[in-house]
Order: structure tokens, then sequence, then C-alpha cells
């Protein structure tokens, strides 16, 4: 028997409902996960947003090593995010 069949069998809900629900908290929890890194670079640099932390960079306000880099991580942070909002929205488990 498959882990989630039996899952299913000793949660007493049919897969799909169960399915639906695994995905939604992965997604909520990857989202949760990927919003706290952010905060955290934002954070670091006493920025609002990637836009600000940018400016702050380019400015001099701060020094390029290491911001550019988190900058990047930043970038992709934020990326990642909207891929996760997107499934939720595709997948309607909002």
């Amino acid at each position: 028997m498959k882990t989630l069949s039996k899952l299913a069998s000793k949660l007493k809900v049919d897969e799909e409902t169960l399915e639906r629900e695994a995905a939604k908290a992965l997604l909520l929890h990857k989202l949760k996960l990927v919003e706290s890194e952010i905060a955290s670079i934002l954070s670091k640099y006493n920025a609002s947003s990637y836009e600000e932390l940018l400016r702050k960079v380019e400015s001099g306000e701060v020094e390029e090593h290491p911001a550019w880099e988190d900058l990047i991580t930043l970038e992709n942070l934020l990326n990642f995010k909207k891929k996760i909002l997107k499934l939720i929205e595709e997948l309607g488990l909002d």
C-alpha cells in the first residue's frame, strides 16, 4: 500500500483531499521560509524592498560586498516566491 493511501486511510479522508491539503501545506510552508529569508536579507541592510537595497548599493550607502551577492540571492528568492504564489493560484489552493 502506498504511503498516500495508508495516510488517507488512517486519517479517514480520500486521497484527493489529502493530496490537495498536503500540496497546500507544503507550498505555504515553502512560502513562509522564503518570506523569512527575504525579510532577513532586507533587515540586514535596513531596506524595505529589493529596489531600495539596490539603490543603497549603487549609491554606496552599503558596501558592495556582500550586498551584491545578497541582491542576487534576494532576486532568486523573490522569483521563487512568485512561482509558489502562481502554483497556489493555478492549483486553486488559495
